[in-house]
């Protein structure tokens, strides 16, 4: 038996039902065309730094605006969901956007000071 890790539901990086819950897991092909696409790819993000905000939650103050992804720029319509997690020494931040079709999760390095793309959602 493989040993599992309990993480709390914020720091989840899965959309998948969380283990023990009675639903059911539904593959990309059957969730209404959507397809999913995990990635891990350095990109070029702008963000907003704003000194404003709660300093318990460092990442209030940090919103990707826009990114260059393949050679392709993509504006960022909104943001979704946000939440941080640590890895070693580093924390990193996600975040998960949308440019009006499709949405993408972003994830920064506050340690090495970098972007990478790490999720595509799209119909």
């Amino acid at each position: 038996m493989i040993p599992t890790r309990h993480t709390p539901a914020a720091f989840q990086t899965s959309f998948w039902p969380v283990e023990g819950s009675t639903a059911r897991k539904v593959e990309p092909e059957e969730e209404a065309g959507v397809t999913h696409h995990r990635l891990s790819e350095n990109v070029k993000v702008y963000a907003i730094y704003k000194e404003t905000g709660d300093r318990r939650f460092p990442h209030d103050k940090l919103r990707p605006v826009m990114f260059i992804w393949r050679n392709r720029e993509y504006r960022v319509q909104d943001v979704t969901y946000v939440w941080r997690e640590t890895l070693g020494l580093a924390e990193v931040y996600h975040f998960t956007v949308s440019d009006g079709a499709n949405v993408f999760e972003l994830s920064y390095n506050a340690k090495a000071l970098d972007w990478t793309i790490s999720g595509v959602y799209s119909e």
